[in-house]
């Protein structure tokens, strides 16, 4: 499971001032975004791997690399470009591939295939992509985890800088996609080049068959689909029926193929009741608002936390995807036209699914209130995040912390200062001058946690002559070492930002000094301590 942009060419048709060209023209773009790059950096006569900005490099091939934005200070896998196509003439070639893209059968090679994670710098490496693959024309094709509308959010930043503008690359434009299919023989290999060639989510595809292709196919087609499943409640049963709801807004149609279609499945009566109720067709729009919170954010790609939440979703409420809403005596209204149940019987079944839903949206609101509740207190004005971005980017102002992300901090005061007043060997250890101070941080960050800062990271330390803020950051290097929280998210977060957000270190100074605070965290140990007993 990932994010991905991929970037396929086919070297053999490429020229290498036609590539030198393209690249060129890449350089432009990379220089005007804040692309990040591991380089080696000198820091206390201490040699670091450092986040830089990305710049071409000339040795041993002129090529540039990123891996991340230093602006957002999220860094996922490596994109590298060469400048000599015969960098990738000379590789070993990945696939043979015959189609309407490339013409003929032709070697391709992948130049990206990595991950963003959907991370800041996934639209702007899409912008590269593009870039090629339009500067290209079969002989190169953009395709990943992107969709339409981050490619028109990539253009309209990439245009900027270029001196012609890109286009939209062919897989996700369905209108230049098609022109591309004038060669097939009939409608069952035109939805097979589709499927195929198409980058578009389930529910756009559907609309796109529902619409592009004849009644009596798309008939057939749908009723084959369901074929597939012993159930209308599977999953992917379920998801159609919501998506012919959704076009058709017609309750009565959707029945009407899968109860008396001869192309239609064979499932009982009391199956279609209760994936009918599944549909949330019948349930009111307000019962189930709360979930738009995860709806997809158009033009934004999906971070992989996304992608498994909404697998997680799917399986728990697929019936948030609906957009038509049909009144319980009108979906009963239908239901009885088609099947041979009483009406009583049949309102009694949806009332009965119905509430099972509500219940499960029930306790699943009540699980994520603490989210809901922060996300509703921000504001223009102010703005709360999750802890990971939270503490990475806290200004004290607008950026703010919630009261269980200041305890958090305030805990981590309460076991460094602690730490810091122990006597014995380690008190000797951090007493040392604060230029030696630094080097120990640099090696514990290097060699015992395999960090890998930024440059502004390490210069506000290098120009720091605060010795209690470096005291600070070992001895949470030291506490993470000895209690194995080296690979524990939760730490690894914080512990990242507070060498990025050199505010968020002062705040734990801060609260170190504050004798109240220290206390009440005091005494909020020795009372958990006392349950754990």
């Amino acid at each position: 499971m990932g994010t991905y942009i991929s970037l396929s060419i086919v070297p053999s048709r490429i020229s290498n001032f036609e590539w030198e060209q393209v690249y060129d023209e890449s350089l432009k773009l990379v220089n005007a975004f804040p692309f990040a790059d591991v380089v080696k950096g000198e820091y206390f006569g201490y040699e670091l791997p450092v986040y830089a900005k990305a710049v071409e490099k000339i040795d041993p091939e002129r090529h540039w690399v990123t891996r991340g934005n230093l602006q957002s200070k999220r860094f996922a896998e490596t994109f590298t470009l060469y400048r000599d196509i015969s960098h990738y003439q000379s590789v070993k070639l990945e696939s043979i591939q015959k189609d309407i893209f490339f013409e003929e059968d032709r070697l391709l090679i992948d130049v990206f295939n990595s991950k963003t994670q959907g991370y800041e710098y996934h639209l702007y490496i899409l912008a590269i992509a593009m870039l090629i693959e339009s500067r290209l024309p079969s002989k190169s094709m953009v395709s990943g985890n992107i969709d339409y509308d981050q490619c028109v959010k990539a253009k309209q930043w990439a245009d900027q800088f270029l001196s012609s503008p890109i286009e939209i690359p062919v897989r996700v434009d369905v209108d230049r996609l098609l022109s591309k299919s004038s060669y097939v023989n009939n409608e069952m290999e035109q939805l097979q080049f589709i499927n195929k060639w198409l980058i578009a989510e389930q529910e756009e595809k559907f609309k796109l068959i529902y619409r592009h292709f004849s009644r009596k196919f798309f008939i057939e087609w749908f009723g084959n689909e369901l074929k597939a499943y012993s159930s209308p409640n599977q999953l992917g049963a379920l998801k159609m029926l919501i998506y012919f709801i959704n076009i058709t807004a017609d309750l009565n149609d959707l029945l009407d193929n899968i109860c008396k279609s001869k192309y239609g499945p064979q499932f009982s009566d009391s199956e279609i009741i209760r994936a009918v109720a599944r549909t949330w067709v019948c349930l009111p729009r307000e019962k189930f608002s709360f979930l738009d919170v995860f709806a997809k954010v158009s033009d934004y790609p999906e971070v992989m936390e996304r992608q498994f939440g909404t697998v997680m979703m799917d399986v728990m409420l697929t019936g948030r995807e609906i957009k038509t809403y049909i009144p319980l005596t009108e979906v009963v209204q239908d239901l009885e036209a088609f099947l041979t149940n009483t009406t009583s019987d049949i309102e009694s079944m949806l009332k009965q699914e119905i509430t099972k839903i509500e219940d499960q949206l029930l306790a699943f609101h009540n699980q994520i209130r603490p989210a809901l509740e922060i996300k509703e207190a921000s504001t223009e004005d102010k703005m709360y995040l999750a802890d990971e971005d939270a503490y990475l980017y806290y200004d004290g102002s607008t950026m703010v912390l919630t009261d269980e992300q200041e305890f958090t901090l305030k805990v981590i005061a309460y076991s460094i200062k602690t730490f810091l007043n122990r006597e014995g060997a380690l008190k000797e250890f951090l007493s040392v001058p604060l230029e030696k101070l630094k080097l120990l941080l640099a090696a514990f960050v290097n060699e015992k946690f395999n960090m890998i800062l930024t440059e502004q990271a390490w210069q506000w330390i290098d120009e720091t002559d605060d010795s209690l803020l470096v005291r600070i950051l070992l001895v949470k290097l030291i506490i993470d070492d000895a209690n194995d929280l080296k690979h524990l998210k939760s730490h690894s977060d914080v512990r990242k930002a507070m060498f990025e957000n050199k505010l968020l270190t002062k705040i734990i100074a801060v609260y170190m000094d504050n004798e109240t605070k220290m206390k009440e965290i005091e005494k909020d140990v020795s009372q958990f301590d006392k349950k754990m007993k």
